[in-house]
């Protein structure tokens, strides 16, 4: 079978699903490639390599891109099998059949894909495969398997398909996963009803060996710049355990290159924080997400007080480990009280890089589910634009989104220069969104760079990727003059 995987665009985060999904395929003796909506003419890609199978992965509000491009690849080439995994899908199975889709794959697709690959290809009936939805079954499938649980038996995502036709292979910073799965709750997110679409189908949080991890990092530096780790995790440091003393032995003696990881604020003990440190960590990314403790535990359900919030982001500053901290505005029924609240619990802890994003509600989450019932978001989830963005809801009017949409930026500049909090608030928050966007990209650019992922490049090569980001925030989000 020739595959061709494609996507919107390739931005600084390594798309692991699709690599992964790419190397099983390869593994069972499939032709792989890919393309790219915003760099290369994918139509004429098709038609020149002539795949059996086009593939999607997508979250909810980028799906409407690539259900606009398989109607046109569909009335081109009809024989062509096309097919949709990722989120959207998964808590949107009704997708199937829309813009000519032939199929979605619902949960994890490491197994099915293979053997919808192997079935298509001997002419077998796919009809039976688990975790495969057919549009021409009328979307009925056969139930989801099991979660696989053996990590270490899947092979390393296939990069090449990745770093060798973009710019991801020179750039040094590179993504990798240890785990799957989260045992927290939090509303707003998928992974509680993702563990609850799974129920019964085996444990929900799986983890790679310290050996395996440390194999693909080899790997990785033996063939590509890599200067800096970025752990992907959900949450990479739960507790001390027997996993991350002989990561902290391994990757300090194999690897010793500074990295970046996830973890809670409530898991948070000095203890930990000295490990990673010795480890070699130099930045962590933490959610406060909402300053109120209210709005915090009782809407979001993340169970942690500002107290913990603020202790747990000292203790990384006392080691001289950066922090990362990704925050939400635009709640429901909240408004701009409520999120100057999150900005200054963020100063209080002493935040070295603050991400605001606006609240999206998507489909299968409980905060979503609770936003369509109450009638706090119009139209249907094929409207969504990119989640850093304008506030979907309508509890807020036009006006109020824009001043959230500024707020959200400026929050970012404030965090790091706490003086401009009254400026920033009262004067710059009135600007158009076109200056404070630059604030925002160049104080962004500045701190990613020597902060959070302060990799070994040049000059020529930082501006390079600094460039390359703002044309991807372009294209992500309307910019108002």
């Amino acid at each position: 079978m020739r595959v061709l995987f494609v996507v919107n665009t390739i931005h600084f985060i390594d798309p692991l699903g699709i690599m992964l999904l790419s190397a099983l395929a390869k593994n069972n003796g499939h032709e792989v490639s890919l393309g790219i909506l915003q760099k290369e003419d994918v139509l004429d890609k098709i038609n020149k390599m002539k795949p059996n199978m086009v593939c999607y992965s997508t979250t909810t509000g980028e799906h409407t891109n690539y259900l606009k491009f398989n109607e046109e690849v569909k009335k081109r080439h009809k024989n062509i099998f096309t097919i949709m995994g990722g989120p959207h899908p998964t808590f949107f199975p009704k997708v199937v059949g829309k813009g000519g889709l032939d199929a979605i794959c619902k949960g994890e697709g490491d197994e099915a894909f293979v053997e919808l690959l192997n079935t298509l290809e001997n002419g077998g009936d796919a009809g039976n495969i688990p975790n495969i939805l057919l549009a021409n079954n009328g979307g009925k499938g056969a139930e989801l398997r099991p979660f696989y649980q053996d990590l270490d038996r899947l092979p390393f995502p296939d990069r090449n398909i990745i770093y060798d036709i973009t710019e991801m292979g020179e750039f040094p910073i590179k993504s990798f996963i240890t785990t799957r799965g989260c045992p927290y709750h939090c509303t707003y997110c998928f992974n509680y009803s993702y563990q609850k679409l799974y129920e019964g189908k085996g444990k929900f949080l799986r983890r790679h060996s310290v050996e395996r991890v440390i194999a693909e990092l080899h790997d990785v530096r033996s063939r590509y710049p890599l200067e800096f780790v970025k752990f992907y995790d959900d949450i990479f440091v739960y507790e001390i355990d027997d996993w991350l003393l002989r990561f902290v032995e391994l990757y300090k003696k194999e690897i010793n290159l500074p990295f970046q990881c996830y973890t809670r604020v409530n898991l948070v003990k000095e203890d930990i924080v000295k490990l990673l440190k010795e480890a070699g960590c130099r930045s962590v990314s933490m959610s406060i997400e909402a300053g109120n403790p209210e709005v915090r535990e009782k809407l979001l359900k993340r169970k942690m007080t500002n107290d913990q919030v603020i202790k747990g982001f000292h203790l990384f500053h006392k080691y001289g480990i950066s922090t990362f901290c990704n925050n939400i505005v635009a709640l429901p029924n909240g408004g701009m009280k409520d999120d100057i609240e999150t900005l200054d619990l963020n100063i209080k802890a002493k935040v070295t890089y603050a991400l605001f994003s606006s609240y999206y509600p998507y489909p299968g989450t409980e905060l979503g589910e609770y936003c369509i019932d109450n009638n706090l978001v119009d139209g249907t989830f094929d409207i969504y634009p990119y989640y850093q963005n304008r506030s979907p809801l309508n509890c807020f009017d036009e006006k109020e989104k824009e001043l959230l949409f500024n707020f959200s930026e400026l929050a970012t500049v404030v965090v790091a220069f706490p003086w401009m909090r009254n400026i920033a608030i009262r004067f710059l928050i009135h600007l158009p969104n076109a200056a404070v966007f630059l604030l925002y990209f160049f104080v962004q650019g500045y701190l990613l760079k020597t902060k959070i992922y302060p990799a070994k490049m040049g000059f020529w090569k930082s501006l390079k990727f600094f460039l390359m980001g703002i044309k991807w925030e372009l294209l992500k989000r309307p910019i108002r003059v």
